[in-house]
């Protein structure tokens, strides 16, 4: 009874007071339910959804990398590569060796300036190194495909 004298405006109709502020609040609790599985409104959808998913492409582009670009790509290749990581470890044990009063910045600059050549002459001699290891050598090509939407 609490609840149906709150709804009461209007004492001189009490009856009519309770029965519409009772389907007001009907009414209200069916827009929130209607509303949770609703679109949100006037809410911005992001544009590059579709994009994203490959819808919307415009054209092909092509971006040529500089050089230090390019053996940065290369380094960072060879350094999450597995079948790379006992050459790397042993790059870095003979560059301590050579600069032993370096600290372990200065070395591990030195390591990544030197790698991809010595690198290189490693893999070339060694006739026993597997094809992964040998395609790696090469690093990734210059010119990169590109799509623009």
């Amino acid at each position: 009874m609490k609840i149906l004298k709150w709804y009461t405006n209007n004492l001189h109709r009490p009856k009519a007071s309770i029965v519409e502020r009772y389907i007001e609040k009907e009414a209200i609790e069916f827009c929130f339910k209607y509303m949770e599985k609703a679109k949100p409104v006037r809410v911005p959808e992001s544009r590059h959804d579709e994009r994203v998913g490959g819808k919307g492409s415009r054209g092909l582009h092509v971006i040529t990398l500089s050089l230090e670009e390019l053996q940065q790509a290369h380094l960072s290749i060879l350094n999450n590569s597995n079948e790379v990581l006992p050459y790397i470890v042993r790059h870095e044990a003979l560059v301590k060796e050579s600069n032993p009063k370096k600290t372990k910045n200065r070395v591990l600059k030195e390591h990544n300036k030197t790698f991809l050549n010595w690198y290189k002459d490693i893999i070339f001699d060694d006739h026993n190194a597997s094809e992964t290891l040998r395609k790696l050598v090469d690093g990734p090509k210059r010119n990169v495909i590109t799509w623009k939407g």
